[in-house]
């Protein structure tokens, strides 16, 4: 089976790309399995623990020649890879599909060692300005009841205005260092280029998973995964109480006083050039 990942920054379009890879024949996408933070990571503390149990017990009563040698890394990984294979596998892909892979935005964090596991899996990442990503996390903890994160200099704004500024940073620098010690195995999608021409930047992501990048198929996951199916609303109608808020790039214009768009700008100014954004 052949394994993909797709990761991002919070807040940055991972639902979307998850929803236009899920609609083509050939892939499945499966959303938030967390399978490194919620599983693989708690698993290594039990193993941890298990060793240092089994070493004293081994000391005290086999006095250093026990039955059973401590759990190993290689072990340790065949249990956490049938794990992350099993959890595909219950997505239940029919026999023409050729990938199936997990969207939750921190696996950046945890690129090394999905690569660990899975050395040939592909890694699909999705970038989108961090202006626009600070809006939609505002609006996501207003909509958790946080109603002061729009107001410039509250708490509630300046926690999450550096929360999304250092995961944003942190997201993308993970992504470029990993796409450069692994040529081939990685592929970024412009959130901005799905709205300007998402038909091109769907068949390259496409022709990175080497599945079919015609036209029609590109297009109809395009048409299933688009704003309005899935929200029943025009690109630009807001609803603020949706996770799906309005659909369209660049409403940092409307939202963000200049004073927060200058900390963006301080913030991730260097990384923005770098990708050709400012």
């Amino acid at each position: 089976m052949n394994v993909f990942f797709v990761c991002g920054a919070p807040k940055s379009g991972t639902t979307w790309l998850q929803r236009i890879l899920d609609a083509h024949p050939q892939v499945v996408c499966g959303g938030e399995g967390h399978f490194i933070s919620r599983f693989t990571i708690p698993v290594a503390k039990i193993v941890n623990d298990y060793n240092e149990a089994m070493a004293t017990e081994n000391r005290l009563v086999y006095e250093g020649r026990p039955y059973y040698g401590p759990v190993d890394q290689a072990e340790y990984d065949d249990v956490a890879r049938n794990f992350v294979l099993n959890r595909l596998k219950s997505l239940k892909p029919g026999p023409q599909v050729l990938w199936v892979g997990d969207k939750t935005p921190r696996y950046t964090a945890y690129l090394k060692q999905l690569h660990r596991l899975f050395p040939e899996a592909r890694i699909i990442s999705i970038l989108r300005d961090p202006r626009d990503v600070v809006v939609s996390r505002m609006g996501y903890n207003r909509r958790a009841g946080r109603s002061e994160v729009f107001v410039q200099g509250s708490d509630q704004h300046e926690a999450t205005l550096q929360g999304a500024l250092r995961t944003w940073r942190e997201a993308v620098t993970l992504v470029d260092e990993f796409a450069a010690a692994n040529p081939g195995l990685a592929h970024e999608v412009r959130y901005l280029d799905l709205h300007e021409d998402g038909p091109a930047a769907a068949a390259r992501m496409f022709g990175f998973l080497g599945v079919d990048a015609g036209p029609q198929v590109v297009d109809k996951a395009l048409a299933a995964a688009s704003f309005e199916a899935l929200t029943g609303r025009k690109p630009g109608e807001e609803d603020p109480d949706a996770f799906l808020r309005q659909g369209l790039p660049g409403d940092w214009k409307n939202r963000l006083d200049p004073a927060t768009v200058q900390t963006v700008l301080e913030s991730c100014g260097e990384l923005m050039r770098a990708k050709g954004m400012i």
